[in-house]
C-alpha cells in the first residue's frame, strides 16, 4: 500500500514540472498540458478507487468468514452474528460504490 501512495504523490510531483517545461516550448499549448494533467488524475483517482473497493470486497469475505466460525462455535455466537450482518452490509455499500 505504501507503495501505491509513493507512486501517486510522485506523479503528483513529477508532472507539474514536466507541465512547465511543456509550456515553456513553443508547440504545446497551454489546454492540452491541463488536459493531459487531468486525464492523469483521473487515472490515478479512479486506480486508488479500485483498490480501496477490492481491499473492502477482502475485509467483508474476511468478516463474513470469521463471523461464521464464531457463530458456529457456540462460544461468541452473538458477537459472530454481529460480524456475519456486518460483513454483509460492508459488501452490499461496496458494491453500490463501484
Amino acid at each position: 500500500m505504501r507503495g501505491v501512495f509513493a507512486a501517486a504523490l510522485s506523479v503528483l510531483l513529477i508532472l507539474p514540472t514536466i507541465s512547465v517545461v511543456a509550456c515553456a516550448s513553443p508547440g504545446i499549448s497551454r489546454s492540452r498540458v491541463f488536459e493531459g494533467f487531468k486525464a492523469e488524475l483521473i487515472e490515478i483517482l479512479s486506480f486508488l478507487k479500485e483498490t480501496a473497493l477490492e481491499i473492502g470486497r477482502i475485509l467483508s469475505g474476511t468478516l463474513i468468514a470469521l463471523g461464521v466460525v464464531l457463530w458456529a462455535s457456540d462460544v461468541f455466537s452473538y458477537k459472530g452474528r454481529k460480524l456475519i450482518t456486518s460483513g454483509v452490509i460492508l459488501y452490499f455499500i461496496l458494491e453500490l460504490l463501484g
